[in-house]
């Protein structure tokens, strides 16, 4: 037997070995081996042994503690980590450019709009509050408007394209928009309404589109596939928004005119850079909305609002499991039932909905109660984004405001990522709720310390000639952080409950109907400001915030205490798909007898989740039966819990 070589490189050695390489200590060369490996311990340091199959004896004895250590470990790590989110791709770089622009426009100027109507157009605080809160709020309820149009009628691309034009234009009216001509108001104005359409419908459509590159690159077969494609355009949206945000805060400018001018010209100039990556986009055709089968249900139980509910289950359009009353039971929502009623007259042209398509609209409805509930806490997102802000730009206006904004989101994604890495494997509906119920309690926390410093500021108002000089503006980022905690938590924990109580096809909608309330939230914080006008003055200084924040409090926790009602009653319960059991089918055909004389298109017919097919929508909400809204029982027939997506198809094949 030869004697044996220790190796300290058990990867070189061994590769020296299967290419047939001449070794120095043993000067001769190794035919390549198949290596079997036999792992021995000497000394209390593993080592392992090469044997080739052909020979007899020991080749050589390497360590395999080597390239275990913790810094290759982390090497090893960062490199597969970074093999996994970052791939170049050629579309992905000229979508970068819009990306990096629509990023530093919005933390620049549309984030802190506020500032600069106060300080250069001296519009007041009611007023510049009024018109920021009028821009957010447009903006955040057209974007489910917006949505709908893109996944219907124009397409993501057409969307990007005409909402980066409206941009553009906005852009161009500010610039040439001058405080102290009524024309030039009007012309700012409209720039501002455009800003608005723009940013709704960028929303909606220019992360979806960078999605569908990656998607179409490397089409996913598994869920893990489009979760790495997903990661890996997030990479791209994330890197280009941080730097868009830096460029912000690094390169500041302080005039509205001067910041107008260079975001016009950014913009046009990454707009053009869009242009020149045409021919390498995936350009996918819209294939519809679920929002239209939303529409066609409540149309269609409109124009049956004078018919009788239903009395015998028959009477009702692929009612499979035999009810007269469509789960969930809520005595508001009872009008819905009347939709799938089935109308047997020859010549009649209603198309009928069936049962599962007003199930899925009767829990997206059940969501009403809930948004309620984010009505209180949309007013003190509103008080963030506007009053919050010209607060410090009245402490030191030489300092970047976009900090304090920047702030508010890291903060937000930091918790949403923490929660999400503390409770991935607890979906359950009370976490959710839980989640929800802590971010209200730091509403109330961030109004607290809110009204902590605005009574400091009238303290030092009162008793100095230059108060700013006796107050560090940092004294307020207590309430921006509190700010980005009460986002991070309660909208994040809005739409993980949103897709529990909804079908699969309306999960993609999650963030635009959150979206949608807080910006009706806005509108009321209009109404709020007209209401206590009285507590705002031509300036910080002389505004009476402490009272305002004080009343923003007591709303807040009564809220908060409303909230929790809310949330018992919708208890634990969430949408869980019924298993098809046999004997379902039985009815199929006593129903196709009575529904000869319908004329019902296959489009038509279909139901929300048929769209995707591995969620069924039957569903069970017993808590909410049993609490406030009651309704009457409706009859069921045991061991009849079946799979409606595939018994409507069944149902149209024999029609």
């Amino acid at each position: 037997m030869e004697p044996a070589i220790h190796s300290e490189n058990a990867f070189h050695d061994a590769d020296n070995i299967n290419s047939g390489v001449i070794d120095p200590m043993v000067d001769e060369a190794y035919p390549p081996l198949s290596i079997a490996v036999d792992p021995i311990c000497e000394g209390g340091v593993e080592y392992s042994e090469a044997v080739d199959p052909t020979y007899d004896g020991v080749r050589f004895r390497c360590s395999s503690r080597i390239g275990s250590s913790p810094i290759m470990r982390i090497i090893n790590w960062c490199l597969k980590k970074f093999r996994y989110y970052v791939v170049f791709s050629k579309e992905a770089m000229f979508i970068f450019g819009l990306i990096f622009v629509h990023s530093f426009v919005e933390i620049a100027l549309v984030n802190i709009l506020i500032t600069h109507l106060q300080d250069e157009w001296e519009w007041g605080v009611p007023k510049s509050a009024i018109a920021v809160n009028l821009q957010e709020g447009t903006s955040e309820v057209l974007q489910i408007l917006f949505a709908f149009a893109s996944d219907a009628y124009l397409g993501r691309f057409k969307m990007v394209v005409y909402s980066t034009i409206s941009y553009i234009i906005g852009l161009v009216l500010f610039w040439n928009a001058a405080p102290h001509t009524n024309t030039e108001i009007r012309t700012f104005y409209l720039g501002l309404v455009l800003i608005s359409i723009a940013k709704a419908a960028k929303e909606v459509s220019l992360k979806a589109f960078l999605d569908d590159q990656f998607m179409a690159k490397d089409i996913p077969a598994t869920e893990e596939d489009e979760e790495r494609q997903h990661s890996r355009s997030n990479v791209w949206w994330r890197s280009a928004s941080i730097l868009g945000a830096l460029a912000a805060v690094f390169v500041p400018i302080s005039s509205l005119k001067l910041l107008s001018m260079i975001s016009a010209i950014a913009m046009v100039v990454a707009y053009l850079w869009f242009w020149l990556g045409a021919k390498f986009y995936e350009c996918n055709r819209p294939t519809g909305s679920a929002i239209s089968d939303v529409l066609f249900v409540i149309k269609t139980a409109v124009l049956k609002r004078n018919l009788l509910y239903a009395t015998i289950p028959e009477h009702l359009f692929n009612n499979y499991k035999g009810v007269t009353h469509i789960e969930p039971r809520i005595s508001w929502l009872r009008w819905l039932d009347k939709a799938p009623i089935v109308i047997e007259e020859k010549n009649r042209p209603d198309k009928p909905c069936s049962v599962a398509q007003v199930k899925e609209v009767k829990f997206l409805l059940g969501m009403v109660p809930m948004w309620i509930t984010f009505l209180a806490y949309s007013l003190v997102d509103a008080t963030g984004s506007t009053i919050f802000l010209e607060q410090a730009s009245n402490i030191n206006d030489n300092f970047p405001i976009a900090v304090f904004k920047i702030l508010v989101i890291v903060t937000s994604i930091v918790i949403e990522c923490l929660c999400d890495l503390l409770f991935s494997e607890m979906n359950g509906q009370l976490i959710m709720q839980g989640r929800i119920g802590i971010g209200m309690t730091f509403s109330v926390i961030c109004c607290i310390f809110a009204w902590k410093n605005a009574v400091h500021w009238l303290y030092l108002v009162k008793r100095y000639t230059h108060p700013s000089k006796h107050m560090d503006i940092y004294s307020l980022t207590p309430q921006f952080i509190f700010l980005g905690i009460m986002k991070g938590l309660s909208e994040g924990g809005l739409q993980s409950f949103f897709r529990s109580q909804v079908s699969e096809s309306l999960r993609n909608y999650e963030p635009l109907f959150g979206e949608c309330v807080i910006g009706i939230g806005k509108f009321l914080s209009i109404l709020f400001i007209l209401i206590f006008s009285s507590w705002f003055g031509k300036d910080i200084d002389s505004s009476r915030l402490d009272n305002y924040y004080a009343m923003l409090t007591l709303l807040s926790f009564v809220n908060f205490l409303i909230y929790w009602l809310v949330a018992y009653w919708y208890g634990d319960d969430q949408f869980s798909p019924e298993p098809l059991i046999e004997g379902a089918q039985d009815r199929t055909h006593m129903e196709t007898n009575n529904l000869q004389n319908i004329s019902a298109s296959t489009g038509i017919t279909r139901s929300l989740s048929e769209k995707t097919p591995n969620n069924r929508p039957n569903f069970s909400v017993s808590r909410r039966r049993m609490r406030s809204f009651p309704g009457p029982a409706s009859p069921r027939t045991p061991n009849r819990l079946d799979d409606a997506h595939v018994q409507e198809r069944e149902e149209l094949l024999h029609v």
